[in-house]
């Protein structure tokens, strides 16, 4: 299985957001992180750049990409974007917001796993349940990422995660607030 998963939300109730918010649509086959920082610029979102490239570098290896931006005012920023194939996709949301000299990014990753969800946790160990309710398992790896694991149909598995990561932009340093396990990292390690 290739790689499409991600390396690695603050909402605000505020006036009338349709008015404030301001969105667009990329469709691609060859959508890159370029091409959204050059949004994020023109919708005079800077000093995020660094954030939004690491965030977003799997669209430049694969080729295939739906994004959709969306800004408020010039102190946040949002990517919503999706990649991957049929079995093998991922989906982020993740939400860019400058504090002080760092940018903040604020992610929920979704992947879709060919497998059912008990072959990914035989697969990973290192994610370990916590709780079943309903449709949805929990589970915790042991850097405390939480992750929702879901069967929608016998012999694949959605997982749904967050992470948050500080760039400081001072030296270019990332300084990773929660870490996903490599096996989310490498897209359905052992797929």
């Amino acid at each position: 299985m290739k790689k499409t998963t991600e390396q690695s939300f603050i909402s605000r109730g505020c006036i009338n957001l349709t008015t404030l918010l301001s969105a667009l649509l990329l469709l691609s086959s060859s959508l890159q992180a370029t091409n959204l920082v050059k949004l994020a610029h023109k919708a005079g979102f800077n000093k995020c750049d660094l954030a939004i490239n690491e965030e977003f570098k799997d669209l430049d290896k694969q080729g295939n990409a739906i994004a959709s931006t969306g800004y408020f005012n010039n102190r946040s920023f949002n990517v919503m974007a999706t990649w991957g194939t049929a079995g093998d996709s991922v989906w982020k949301n993740t939400t860019f917001i400058k504090f002080g000299r760092s940018c903040l990014a604020y992610s929920v990753i979704g992947i879709t796993y060919k497998e059912a969800c008990s072959t990914y946790q035989k697969k990973n160990p290192e994610w370990a349940e916590i709780q079943t309710l309903g449709d949805f398992t929990w589970t915790k790896n042991e850097g405390g990422v939480s992750a929702i694991m879901k069967e929608p149909s016998e012999g694949r598995c959605e997982i749904t995660y967050r992470v948050h990561q500080n760039y400081s932009n001072q030296a270019g340093k990332v300084k990773s607030k929660e870490k996903a396990s490599s096996s989310h990292s490498n897209s359905s390690k052992g797929s």
